[in-house]
This record gives structure tokens, sequence and C-alpha cells, in this order.
């Protein structure tokens, strides 16, 4: 790419209205395998509707954002889908497609050709999960405009606890999955074989070893869900909801599921090119596609626009920075007050440092972090509504929680002693 197409992308990105998204640490290789190609003709290429505009996006480790018109049009586009279509549409879609990824991807790591050219056809296998990541965005708008207009003629105290309490699937994710084969066998090389990328949610972090597995069995407990009487006006609404929260995790586990399955792929590349496994994670993966590897920092711009893309080292817009304050509020998904010692949690990886007592403090929540969640007495996360995972959690738990703090994870620090009154749905630092 010539260096004024650069500073023409830089301009273009400069000058776009951006919504901040979702905070990942994301590896200059893998946001390289995921940011490609999510122009409007890609969503309707996997069997999304047609309509959405999404031709670019611009990433700064480690905060993605995306521009503001895709959310409200993509709104307006599912509003018309929903009409003759349901959620259950787009997550059979979604499995459909994974299925055949995975049968792809265990091809091509047995096939006998270059791995460069392994590398190019996995990156077209990858471009096929992304339309479903980025759909939450606006599928979140709509439900939320949804619930928001009916439930309250339906239900007249409580209602936001009322969504949580109906929006918890009925179908299992990956590690509610993984949890029930623990349950019943004590064969753990299987379940690893089957189940250990759940820890790995970045193509490179190790997989779960059988004594984390052995520790997880330990502190299974089956979850206490309340029965809650649904108006029969609202059924079917609640019914999407539950499959939008099954959607909203199995669409990022069936991914890392695909990078999992792909490992023996990324170590053969690393071998190819002369680089550590973990090394590989900096390496821009087009660029070796293109037979010239090209390594980046940890601390990256990536940005995409009409197909083109480009990767700097460093953070080229500073006034995007989100503005530290002190004060940090959200929504009340689980009410309660508590006391404890903040631990943040960003990756499966951490969740070891988290002790009974402790505030979990992250991101997100994923089904992941089950184990850790059993043992923190709160849960405060940045981002999330009323039917993200950790909304769920916490209400199954009948723990204090409070989501779509935005700030939390970059106040706090690891022991921080803090209180969080999920009455208010404020976090305060005591000391």
């Amino acid at each position: 790419m010539k260096k004024d197409y650069k500073k023409l992308l830089i301009s273009h990105a400069k000058n776009t209205p951006w919504d901040y998204w979702v905070n990942r640490p994301y590896s200059p290789f893998i946001g390289s395998l995921n940011w490609k190609l999510v122009d409007a003709k890609y969503f309707e290429k996997v069997g999304l509707p047609r309509g959405f505009r999404l031709s670019d996006s611009l990433y700064q480790y480690p905060d993605l954002y995306v521009n503001s018109e895709f959310s409200s049009h993509g709104e307006k586009v599912l509003e018309k889908y929903f009409s003759n279509h349901s959620m259950k549409d787009i997550s059979q879609i979604f499995k459909k497609i994974h299925v055949e990824n995975m049968k792809k991807i265990t091809r091509l790591t047995k096939a006998k050709i270059s791995p460069r050219k392994k590398l190019e056809e996995l990156d077209a296998i990858c471009i096929s999960y992304i339309p479903f990541i980025w759909i939450l965005s606006p599928l979140e708008k709509y439900f939320n405009t949804l619930t928001q207009n009916q439930f309250p003629l339906y239900i007249k105290k409580d209602v936001e606890k009322f969504i949580g309490d109906v929006s918890i699937p009925t179908k299992k994710n990956a590690y509610v999955l993984m949890q029930e084969a623990l349950t019943k066998s004590t064969d753990y090389e299987k379940i690893q074989k089957k189940f250990g990328w759940l820890r790995s949610r970045d193509g490179f972090t190790d997989f779960y070893t059988i004594k984390e597995l052995k520790d997880i069995k330990k502190n299974i407990k089956k979850a206490k869900i309340s029965k809650v009487i649904i108006p029969k006006e609202l059924k079917k609404v609640v019914q999407e909801l539950q499959e939008l929260t099954f959607f909203r995790a199995d669409r990022t586990d069936k991914l890392y599921e695909a990078y999992g399955k792909a490992r023996p792929i990324f170590e053969e590349i690393a071998r190819h090119i002369g680089v550590p496994f973990c090394d590989l994670a900096y390496y821009d993966a087009h660029s070796i596609i293109q037979n010239h590897p090209k390594k980046y920092d940890k601390i990256f711009t990536h940005i995409y626009y009409k197909g083109k893309y480009m990767m700097k080292n460093g953070i080229i817009f500073s006034e995007l920075g989100h503005k530290k304050s002190a004060k940090i509020e959200g929504s009340i998904a689980y009410r309660g007050i508590v006391r404890g010692i903040a631990k943040i949690v960003i990756h499966p990886s951490e969740m070891s440092k988290v002790n009974k007592g402790d505030i979990l403090i992250s991101q997100m929540t994923f089904p992941s972090f089950i184990h850790a969640m059993q043992k923190a007495v709160a849960f405060v996360t940045d981002e999330g509504s009323i039917t993200c995972h950790a909304a769920i959690v916490a209400r199954e738990m009948k723990k204090p929680c409070i989501i779509g703090t935005k700030i939390a994870t970059q106040v706090l620090k690891d022991g921080d002693l803090v209180e969080v009154d999920a009455n208010k749905g404020v976090v305060s630092i005591l000391n």
C-alpha cells in the first residue's frame, strides 16, 4: 500500500464519527484475521440480512471502535428482517457455517500445501465468522428498543430484573457442556481434547490442562434458576431474548473453537517463518501470506476502510481515548451491597488470581470465567446489557453485579478495596 494511501486512511479515520464498542486486547495476527472484509456484501454472503453497512472499523489497542451509523442503520435492517425471521434463524445459519468450517480446517491441517497457502485459505474461513461477531451491536440495539417498548405494558415493577430473569437461555453453551461432561466422566483427556480450547480466546494462550479441568470439576455448582411467570403476550419476545443471550456467547465460542482447531496451522506457520509460536501473535497474517512477514508491537492501531487496511505501531488518535473518572457507575444486574478486594480479569488465564471473597472486575465475562465467578462475591463489568453473560450468571448465583460501567477496568487495579453498591449501581474505592 502506498504511503499516500495510508495518509488517506488516517485522514478518513480521523473524520469518521466513531462509537466505542469493546475493549479487547487482540494481537496483530488475530486482529488481521478478524477485521478484513466486513463490507455489506459479506453479511449477505453468509446469509445475514441485506443492507448492513459496515465498510470501516478502527482498533487502537485495546479498544475497538465502530462507525456510529452501523448500529442505528442496522437496527432498521433488523426491523424488516424480524418481520418474517427470528433469532433462531441467525443461530442456525451460524451453526451450519461453523460445522462446515470445522471440516475445512481439519482438511486444511492435513493438506500437502505450503504454510502460506494454508494461512490464505484459513483467512477466508475466518472471514465467514466476522459478520456474526459484528452483528451483535445492532442486535442489542434492536432488542433493547423492543423490550423497552413492550415489557412495561405487562410488567409493572422491576422490569430490568424481569428481563434478566427470563433471558437465561434454554440452550447450553460450550462451557456448560464441558461442565456436564466433567460431572459425568473421569476421562479428562477426552474432555481436554474436546473443550480445552475454551481457555484460549486469542489463538495463542495454552488450552486447559487436566489439572485445571479437575479443579473446575471440584467447584461445579448447580445453578438455582428462579421460576418466572411470563405473560402470554411476551412469550415470543422472551424466546427471542433467550436465543440472543445464547447467540452472544455462542458466536465467539465457535470462533475461538475454530482458532483452537487451527492451532497446528499456526504452529506450522511459526516454524515456516522461523519464530517462536508465541511471537507469531505479533505478525500481520496478511504480510505472511504475501511472503514479507512484518512484526508489530503489542500496542498498535488498525484501520480498515472499503477493503483496504493498515497497521501501525502505537496509538494514532489519542483524542479517542476514554476519559478516566474516579466515579464508577453502571446498570444494576443484581442488587446487593458487598465489599472486597478488586481483581481485574481480562483473560481466562488470569482467573487463578481470584480468591474467595474477591470482587471480579472485567471488560465482560465469558462462560470460561465461571470458575472465578464462583469464588467472587460480586461482578463489575465495563460492557454489557441486561441480557449479558455477567448479568445472567449474577442472577443464577444471586451475587451483586453492576454492568456497563465503561471504565471499571481502567480505574480500578488489583488489590483495591472496593464497595459494590448494586442497589444504586455505584462502585467506590475505599483505600
